[in-house]
């Protein structure tokens, strides 16, 4: 699957600051948004959407594209001609307007310099290659950054858990020595053998605990259906703290 790059500039889009914010507080999804790189946009690829303009930019979605693209009437009132659009589906957002810490187009150049992170046009894809930093650099952020989740400065949809890179799972499994952090459970240190339908599973551990400073951990299947509350106090108990 492929990843594309979209620009918001609140100041001249139709999606403006009142809209995402109304999006952000009742959990709607944007809608559409259009593509410049159209031909081979696929429903499945991923988008990441990135403010620009003034004020604080940086990325502020990360989701799905759920459509492949189809041609419509310009949504600015340039009128242009063959304004191309498809469907998006957020499953993380982060608010700009809010204290969260924001990846922002210079940080996005030390790591990529090969693309412009300051704008230009919306629906650019990136190479398979800058598109896995992108992914490692995205996910490494939201693990250091999880209290922006509690304090409601940033949002996810946990329904939408599974689509985490699998390069998160490999990480995850050297960090841990392939063990759940819960309960020390390991499939394939009993078995020999690596197996995805029971380990590791991944699951985004917003849990309302200030004490937890990670965002991803590694869980065992049974650890996974645990409740938020006792897993909060089992992860801050094996890191030496406690709610």
């Amino acid at each position: 699957m492929a990843t594309y790059i979209l620009f918001w500039n609140p100041a001249i889009s139709s999606y403006t600051k009142k809209r995402f914010l109304h999006d952000f507080f009742t959990n709607n999804s944007v809608g559409n948004w259009s593509f410049h790189e159209h031909d081979e946009v696929e429903d499945g690829d991923s988008f990441y959407m990135i403010r620009c303009g003034e004020g604080r930019t940086g990325i502020v979605m990360r989701g799905e594209i759920t459509s492949s693209c189809y041609e419509d009437t310009d949504w600015s009132p340039k009128n242009r001609k063959s304004i191309f659009y498809a469907d998006i589906d957020p499953h993380f957002n982060i608010n700009p307007w809010s204290e969260a810490p924001m990846l922002t187009p210079e940080i996005l150049t030390e790591v990529l310099p090969d693309f412009n992170w300051f704008g230009g046009h919306s629906g650019r894809r990136l190479s398979n290659d800058m598109a896995d930093k992108l992914d490692d650099l995205w996910f490494r952020y939201l693990d250091a950054n999880k209290a922006m989740f509690i304090e409601g400065d940033a949002s996810y949809d946990e329904y939408n858990s599974n689509l985490f890179p699998e390069k998160i799972e490999r990480q995850l499994l050297d960090k841990t020595g392939g063990r759940c952090e819960v309960c020390g459970y390991s499939y394939e240190g009993i078995f020999g053998k690596h197996d995805d339908e029971h380990f590791p599973q991944i699951k985004p551990s917003i849990i309302d605990s200030h004490y937890l400073n990670r965002l991803f951990y590694n869980l065992c299947k049974n650890c996974k259906q645990v409740p938020y509350k006792y897993l909060a106090q089992k992860l801050s108990a094996s890191s030496g703290k406690q709610d």
